[in-house]
């Protein structure tokens, strides 16, 4: 295991929202401003944490230099609570530099995906990982196992393989959705590191099964609901726990799961925090999205 020490390291914990990434109308620019506004809005709330750049956050559409300024404009907002920037990228040059941009911006931590398309070695995975860790020295590095977007795996045991091979590897974010998966992943790598579950349709079981903490995305537009879920079962109350996750649950299917970023978007204008639109090829919702989005979360009392 790495040498790096529980104390030595900000541990991702509880409910972490996936921050999505202000834009201007039709995706065009970052809006630094709007930024500042959810993050504030989100600390506000509660929530233990925040995740930008990431899958929900259009991370792989922003240039360097608009990653920087999110990063930036989310930290001073942030009021102290901990930061995890995402930076994979395509190539490792691409990584190192948001890497070294993230730790020059104030993060508190990195993550990254494997680099997506095509099909790695695990030779070519630790390079990856090795060189985006020294480029965020000393901030720890959170891997990212999301296989049906970055194709490439990272299973349990490579895992740890890799957290003895870099010492600042502080954990793992798992979206891999697999059944069995955070509590193999919980085991395999022990309590020296955070594992941290990225499904949000299997939030309470992550915590039952020993996961530190949740990144999920329906977090940044209802962050009530997760933290109303992490509360009961932290109390032990087991049935409020349940109705809170199954609403959660409810919710994200009326969203599309995730898929629909501009839907996401929309749900926080309606709720007075104007986000702006996503970035092309992406779509923000048409009317008839946007009647049937208001009249399922009325259904759910959300709206």
């Amino acid at each position: 295991m790495s040498s790096i020490g529980s104390t030595q390291r900000p541990h991702l914990t509880g409910v972490i929202a996936a921050m999505l990434t202000p834009m201007t109308a039709g995706g065009t620019q970052v809006d630094p401003e709007a930024a500042g506004r959810l993050t504030g809005w989100l600390v506000e709330r509660g929530v233990h944490g925040l995740y930008i750049a990431g899958t929900t956050g259009e991370g792989l559409y922003l240039t360097p230099d608009e990653h920087q300024e999110l990063t930036r404009a989310v930290v001073q907002a942030a009021k102290g609570i901990p930061v995890a920037a995402h930076v994979g990228a395509l190539t490792t040059a691409q990584a190192v530099v948001l890497a070294r941009q993230a730790a020059q911006a104030g993060a508190t931590a990195v993550a990254a995906i494997p680099p997506p398309y095509f099909s790695m070695t695990q030779a070519e995975l630790l390079a990856y990982f090795a060189a985006i860790a020294a480029a965020a020295a000393p901030l720890p590095l959170y891997l990212y196992n999301i296989p049906s977007h970055a194709r490439n795996e990272l299973p349990p045991a490579f895992v740890a393989e890799l957290g003895k091979a870099i010492p600042t590897v502080g954990g793992i974010k798992d979206s891999s959705g697999f059944p069995g998966r955070i509590p193999d992943l919980v085991r395999t790598l022990g309590p020296a590191y955070d594992v941290v579950c990225g499904n949000d349709d299997k939030a309470l079981n992550a915590f039952q099964v020993g996961a530190s903490g949740i990144v999920a995305s329906g977090a940044s537009l209802f962050p009530e609901l997760y933290l109303g879920m992490h509360a009961a079962w932290k109390a032990g109350k087991t049935q409020e726990a349940e109705t809170a996750q199954a609403k959660i649950v409810a919710m994200q299917q009326a969203l599309g799961n995730g898929a629909r970023l501009g839907w996401y978007k929309y749900v926080l204008a309606q709720r007075g925090i104007p986000v702006g639109g996503v970035r092309a090829p992406l779509l923000d919702p048409t009317a008839a999205e946007q009647a049937m989005i208001r009249e399922r979360l009325k259904e759910l009392k959300l709206l």
